[in-house]
């Protein structure tokens, strides 16, 4: 019933505010729609105003350029011709037009009887010097001036310079004058409405006049002070916007047209508002009337409505009254069909409203159904009162339950119209009992000590665990126990100042107490619970306590290992990093803190990402996905990863808890930058010879192999070297002095080579030379060269002054095309040609 006005209101409202909205949205486009297109009309109308003075001035220009070409040397300026054909080209202007000659020094010679010396000078104006740089057929149209000098009538004139064919004399420019204030009054005539701005611009976008006035407008070049304007005036006509900032701050939307023939445009703007004006007044009126309309629908539904809502809260009230109560109430009518129910007897036998009327027969068993619904329609009909308790099945769960009915009849003038009874559900009180039984079934079975005792703590219930840690029997009465016989004065004065009180506050109150047993304080964990009655006062106090003696003791010894690890984690050399499933920090050790400088405290939660530095986490990313997936994985981290050089040997592996979940991952990074060093230092001290500090055999081999494995097609060459004359030296001098000279020699010989060439001692007086990455294989005869007169210079070692000579055998190869053995074979023959030769020579070739 409600609803049917508010409908009816609300629909009327939709649609007049969507009419509303569509005039709002659609009206202000089609006015902006139809000020564009008159705009565009009445700026042509404009221009087909201004264009016809224009081109009578300019015609008026050229006629007396013409006639002044034409003329006969002499007084031309005082003919009576000149100043008639002035005359007549000013009428035919309508007077819009004023003729006149300047001079290169910008006096102005009006051509009219009289008007030789009136002294009026353009001189000093932006119109006279740009005319005065124009081209002699150019047409200027200049900024607008007053003239000076007698001519002057304060009247505003915009100038037409055209320099004569022929100058005469010291007159140089023909000067067209349009009287500029005639002619806004004309072009005003075409003008919309008095908001109506026109501009006339050159098309090098100076600004030569605007009406209405803006102070400081003309003679703005608007082109160079808005660039973007350039584009949108570049076409014959158009439109455009603007925000006002060159003229009244207001924004403007207008037209505009080109006069190609004299450089112009004339623009016509009004504000964006100015189509809107009217439609905005009817809008505010159209918002008003349709507000008003909607507050009065509003109010009528409202009364409508408050009439129905009381209507229906007399019912309400009844209903509510009814479905409040905790009875099930219903009523039937004659023929037994039940024509009400409340909600507390839907609830009572498990059904939906709309199954009320017989559906408590489905309840009953099947064979008993026919026989309950033929006497129950008996007892309707005839008025009898029922009081009995049956069992039904709940139609909800399928739960068994004791339901309580009694009835009473219903008379309407002295005839039974029915009955109207109540149900209620009796099974909660029998389950109550046996949930009561169960209860002090599991009081009587638990090993924790469990006390009721009322507000002022006389004992009323010790279960079994509680006598016999008391050393009670179980069968002794308790009118002699209280609460203040196990409790220390400190203790009892807690328990009544802030344990009762919280308890009373919350419904319990959850410790940990000292009990006195016997001659042992034992702690305990202890809940008390407060229950009360309707009014709030305290009926009874239980208390549960469960021995903690054990806990503690597990605890302290959890406590103690925890130390234990935390003492040989905090102590240990190599650095722990403990971390979460997300990868935030949870603990590192002082080795880890201390080599970073930092504290963990000021990390915990925090990124791995975060605490490593991009550089040094993305070397340990691959373990920590690793770990956090299950795997454990070892690797030992390069130089590159840590930002002082140092080399961490790290081994990450999945934190389990007891049940086998991953909980984070665990990380021991050890420092094996000096292990690694020393392997490095022992590596390089196996493959140096000691004497000469060069590579020995194992060493130059290992590095030819790598030479030749490299990139294929590459030059290289093999150079074997044998000392000429050096045993006599040994034999003559002894050993120390063959070493020196062994020492000189070798320093010669990384003289004589790039740092990238391998040089080796082979033994004795043997060496080796492999040259990569030769341009040509002439390169490697170029080279032993060097090497022969770098060594076969003489030696000073002490006071001797010695000499030697070397024999040089090579084989040049490319990589990819020979082995170490085959290049050495070679090189080992050519060093025999060598010596066989004579000595003092190299001897080589190409593979």
């Amino acid at each position: 019933m409600l609803l049917a006005p508010a409908g009816a209101f609300g629909l009327v409202l939709v649609v007049m505010w969507a009419l509303l909205a569509w005039y709002v949205v659609e009206t202000p486009r089609e006015l902006l729609a139809r000020q564009r297109q008159e705009q565009a009309t009445a700026v042509r109308a404009v221009a087909m105003q201004t264009e016809p003075v224009l081109r009578q001035a300019e015609s008026a220009l050229r006629a007396i350029d013409i006639w002044l070409t034409h003329s006969h040397e002499g007084h031309v300026l005082d003919e009576p011709a000149l100043t008639q054909l002035a005359d007549s080209l000013r009428s035919g202007t309508r007077q819009f037009v004023d003729i006149a000659l300047v001079t290169s020094t910008g006096r102005v010679r009006r051509l009219q009887a009289g008007a030789a010396d009136d002294f009026a000078s353009v001189a000093g104006t932006a119109a006279f010097d740009q005319a005065m740089a124009t081209s002699p057929d150019g047409l200027l149209v200049g900024l607008p001036l007053r003239l000076s000098g007698r001519l002057d009538d304060n009247r505003v004139r915009l100038p037409l310079f055209l320099r004569l064919s022929r100058p005469l004399g010291d007159h140089v420019l023909a000067l067209a004058l349009v009287d500029l204030q005639r002619l806004q009054e004309a072009q005003a005539l075409f003008l919309p409405n008095s908001e109506t701005a026109l501009v006339v611009m050159r098309s090098d976008g100076v600004a030569l006049s605007r009406r209405p006035e803006v102070a400081g407008f003309v003679g703005r070049n608007l082109f160079e002070q808005f660039p973007a304007a350039r584009r949108d005036f570049s076409g014959q006509e158009g439109f455009y916007t603007t925000t006002g900032a060159a003229t009244d701050g207001r924004p403007r939307v207008g037209a505009f047209v080109t006069l190609d023939d004299f450089g112009l445009k004339l623009l016509l703007s009004d504000t964006e508002h100015a189509a809107l004006t009217r439609h905005l007044r009817q809008r505010t009126l159209l918002l008003v009337t349709a507000a008003a309309a909607t507050l009065g629908l509003l109010l009528l539904a409202r009364w409508l409505g408050q009439l129905q809502r009381d209507a229906r809260l007399r019912e309400a009230m009844l209903q509510a009254t009814s479905n409040a109560m905790p009875l099930g109430l219903f009523r039937t009518d004659a023929s037994g069909r039940i024509v009400y129910v409340n909600d507390a007897y839907l609830r009572v036998h498990g059904l939906k409203r709309e199954d009320a009327a017989w559906g408590w027969t489905t309840l009953v068993q099947a064979e008993q159904r026919d026989m309950l619904i033929q006497r129950w329609k008996h007892l309707m009909s005839t008025g009898e009162p029922i009081d009995m308790v049956r069992k039904m099945k709940r139609g909800d769960d399928g739960r068994i339950r004791w339901i309580a009915l009694r009835t009473a009849p219903l008379f309407i003038n002295g005839q039974v119209a029915g009955q109207v009874g109540t149900v209620e559900d009796v099974t909660e009180r029998g389950e109550q009992a046996k949930a009561h039984q169960t209860l002090a079934a599991i009081f009587d079975m638990t090993p924790d000590l469990v006390c009721q005792a009322s507000e002022h703590g006389q004992v009323t219930y010790l279960n079994p665990a509680a006598r016999q840690r008391l050393g009670m029997d179980a069968a002794a009465a308790l009118t002699d126990v209280h609460i203040v016989d196990f409790f220390t004065p400190q203790q009892l004065e807690a328990y009544e100042q802030q344990v009762l009180p919280q308890a009373l506050r919350d419904g319990h109150w959850r410790g940990r107490v000292e009990l006195q047993l016997a001659d042992t304080q034992v702690p305990m964990d202890c809940l008390v619970t407060a229950h009360v009655d309707v009014r709030g006062r305290i009926e009874t106090v239980s208390v549960i306590l469960r021995d903690v003696s054990e806990q503690q003791r597990a605890q302290r010894q959890l406590e103690r290992s925890e130390a234990m690890l935390l003492a040989v984690a905090h102590t240990a050399r190599a650095e722990f990093l403990v971390a979460d499933t997300d990868a935030r920090v949870l603990f590192f050790n002082a080795a880890f803190a201390e080599h970073r400088r930092i504290e963990l405290q000021d990390w915990v939660g925090r990124s791995l990402a975060e605490l490593f530095g991009e550089r040094a986490y993305a070397s340990r990313s691959a373990l920590v996905t690793a770990a956090l997936a299950g795997e454990t994985m070892r690797l030992e981290l390069p130089d590159s990863a840590e930002r002082d050089g140092r080399r961490f040997e790290a081994h990450y592996a999945p934190l389990r808890v007891q049940s086998g979940q991953i909980e984070g991952l665990i990380a021991i990074e050890l420092d094996v930058t000096e292990a690694r060093r020393e392997e490095e230092r022992l590596r390089r001290a196996s493959q140096t010879d000691p004497l000469t500090q060069l590579l020995n055999r194992s060493g130059f081999e290992n590095g030819a192999r790598d030479l030749l494995s490299g990139t294929t097609g590459q030059r290289l060459a093999l150079l074997y070297l044998d000392l000429d004359r050096f045993k006599p030296v040994n034999d003559a001098h002894g050993h120390p002095t063959g070493d020196a000279l062994l020492k000189a020699v070798a320093l010669r010989m990384r003289h004589a080579l790039r740092p990238s060439d391998l040089v080796a001692r082979l033994g004795g007086d043997e060496f080796a030379v492999l040259l990569p990455q030769l341009q040509h294989p002439s390169d490697a005869a170029t080279v032993s060269a060097k090497l022969l007169a770098a060594v076969s210079a003489p030696y000073h070692i002490g006071e001797l002054e010695l000499s030697i000579g070397l024999s040089i055998g090579y084989a040049v190869a490319t990589t990819g095309s020979m082995t170490l053995e085959a290049l050495v074979a070679e090189a080992d023959a050519r060093l025999y040609d060598a010596k066989r030769a004579g000595r003092g020579r190299a001897s080589g070739s190409v593979m």
